[in-house]
């Protein structure tokens, strides 16, 4: 699948007019998600960004209601960039939730 993106926006000059999730590029020249949602943004990546764009440039297409099977993808692409980005150490590691019930009810019995 092809993603139409928009042109990247200088974080200290531009903010999106519609919530929602966002590609951000770090200082670093790499890019991770963020989410805007009553005029902030929130669920952003620790390091810090400097710019942000669409993830779709296609007109037809902005005037859609991200639905919950939109919001449950980014979700999972966060959580992917989260992993790669913070991958922890030993016992720390994230691991799916249904992971780490199973240990501990393997561990209480």
């Amino acid at each position: 699948m092809h993603i139409q993106s928009t042109s990247w926006f200088p974080l200290n000059r531009y903010a999106p007019v519609r919530e929602g999730w966002y590609e951000v590029r770090l200082v670093s020249g790499d890019t991770a998600f963020a989410n805007f949602a009553a005029g902030e943004w929130t669920e952003k990546p620790l390091l810090v960004f400097t710019h942000w764009r669409g993830l779709s440039s296609d007109p037809a297409r902005s005037a859609e209601v991200e639905t919950i099977d939109a919001a449950a993808a980014a979700a999972v692409g966060v959580r992917a960039v989260w992993n790669a980005f913070f991958p922890g150490v030993g016992d720390e590691q994230h691991k799916p939730l249904d992971a780490t019930h199973d240990a501990a009810a393997k561990a209480g019995r």
